[in-house]
């Protein structure tokens, strides 16, 4: 008994598309980027004036400014803070509220900066760099929303920036607008050139419009220069996949297991352990599925048991029984029914194939049906064994019960061809496999019809 190629291919995909949904979202920002000195030179400009989008300075306001210089240069930020905020200007003054948001922003008390800026804005509407810091505090925040609208009114205004544009791209791809997050990347690119963190997100906007080439490019200048970050090389694997580059997705995904523990996430070591089942390298599947189980973050139930059924489907009953058992230890509560359902259905078929207790399996399989008479998988299954066991009329009563439940009409016609051919009724089975090939037109399922066909008419 075995399940069809197509359906391991097709549960392959399924899972690798599950690997690439979490490669849509957005790389996450370097965690330095906030110390990055290309946006600390960024935002320390923003401390100086421009008269024409900003609030004219007055002698008193000046003379605060000044006054705390010192302080900041001697790097006494929360001093100068003070200074800032017990003047009676911080509540009159555009440009004191501005820079006390500064220090604020600086010192990671982002809404009160936020507040500051609010403060700045309400009494000179146009200021350009106020607009940009907002938008900054809100991107730091995570609010998207607001940070959006406070940087492009920041352009609006004539900020061209490279830190600007870079986090008005950044956060376009938090709301998948690819094709515009990849305009203010190109754009944020023009005066910080070596950014990398532009330069990834860019690569990532290259992959989301299918440009995947350019992409793989853009990320090796990436990984150059940032050799020890891993979420470059995950999003290079999820790019070789979509291309259909197996291997080169395993070296890269198995570099970063090499990196370090934890530096894989339980996930992507399912997804590893089955790209190499896919490659019919179970020797080093094993390892890796069995680590995933092991790690505290474990992975969902559901993909767990996708591995599961991934060694079931290479037919290494050994291994398909060995993680079965791990499985049962490391997630001893699965809750969800389908879930509950699809480890009995698999714990069966490993007990019916590797014929170790292919008794107990059928049992399982007949109670999993007694629950649930429209089990599609589980009808088959169980049809499948009592052809084994030449109860034909069963198999028969079996297949086309599970050809009644959606999804299952092709398996169960090819499923009842078999049992007519064992039982010679030929016939019968060109008619199940003419009705499977208007459902699916398959050249294997279309030769083994006309091989039937011909013992149809020498039987005649």
């Amino acid at each position: 008994m075995s399940y069809s190629v197509i359906s391991y291919q097709l549960l392959l995909i399924s899972v690798l598309l599950t690997s690439l949904l979490s490669a849509a979202e957005p790389l996450p920002l370097s965690r330095d980027y906030w110390k990055d000195e290309a946006f600390l030179k960024s935002f320390n400009g923003s401390y100086r004036v421009n008269a024409q989008i900003e609030p004219v300075v007055t002698t008193a306001e000046r003379g605060l400014l000044v006054s705390i210089q010192p302080l900041m240069a001697a790097g006494k930020r929360k001093e100068a803070l003070e200074k800032l905020i017990g003047s009676p200007l911080v509540k009159t003054s555009a440009a004191i509220a501005y820079n006390a948001g500064n220090i604020q922003f600086e010192l990671g008390e982002l809404k009160e900066a936020a507040g500051h800026y609010q403060s700045a804005l309400a009494i000179f509407p146009s200021f350009r760099r106020a607009h940009r810091n907002l938008g900054f505090v809100y991107a730091r925040q995570d609010d998207w929303d607001k940070a959006l609208k406070s940087l492009e009114e920041a352009i609006r205004l004539g900020d061209q920036d490279g830190a600007t544009y870079g986090q008005l791209a950044y956060g376009r791809m938090h709301k998948e607008q690819y094709a515009s997050a990849l305009q203010a990347y190109r754009l944020a690119q023009l005066t910080q050139p070596e950014s990398v963190d532009w330069k990834a997100g860019t690569a990532q906007c290259l992959q989301h419009l299918q440009r995947n080439e350019e992409a793989l490019a853009l990320l090796d200048e990436v990984i150059t220069a940032r050799p020890t970050e891993t979420s470059y090389y995950l999003l290079q694997s999820s790019i070789y996949l979509s291309m259909d580059r197996s291997d080169d997705a395993i070296t890269n995904l198995d570099l970063v297991r090499r990196m370090g523990e934890g530096k894989l996430d339980a996930d992507n070591h399912l997804l590893l352990a089955n790209l190499h089942l896919r490659a019919g390298s179970n020797q080093l599947a094993r390892p890796v599925m069995m680590a995933a189980l092991e790690m505290e973050n474990k992975a969902p139930a559901a993909a767990a048991l996708n591995a599961l059924e991934f060694a079931t489907q290479v037919r290494d009953w050994k291994l398909a029984r060995d993680f079965s058992l791990a499985l049962e230890k490391a997630y001893p509560e699965i809750k969800d029914a389908k879930l509950q359902q699809k480890q009995q259905r698999l714990t069966a078929l490993i007990d019916i194939d590797s014929g170790e207790d292919p008794a107990r399996g059928a049992k399982v399989l007949e109670s999993l049906i007694k629950e649930n008479p429209l089990d599609g998988e589980s009808l088959l299954l169980l049809g499948r064994y009592r052809m084994t066991e030449k109860r034909y009329q069963e198999a028969e009563m079996l297949f086309q019960q599970a050809g009644r439940v959606e999804g299952h009409e092709y398996t169960s016609r090819i499923e009842l061809a078999k049992a007519y051919v064992a039982t010679s009724r030929y016939r019968d089975a060109v008619s199940q496999l003419d009705k499977a090939l208007k459902i699916r037109p398959v050249e294997a399922i279309q030769t083994y019809r006309d091989a039937v066909y011909k013992l149809a008419d020498a039987a005649e």
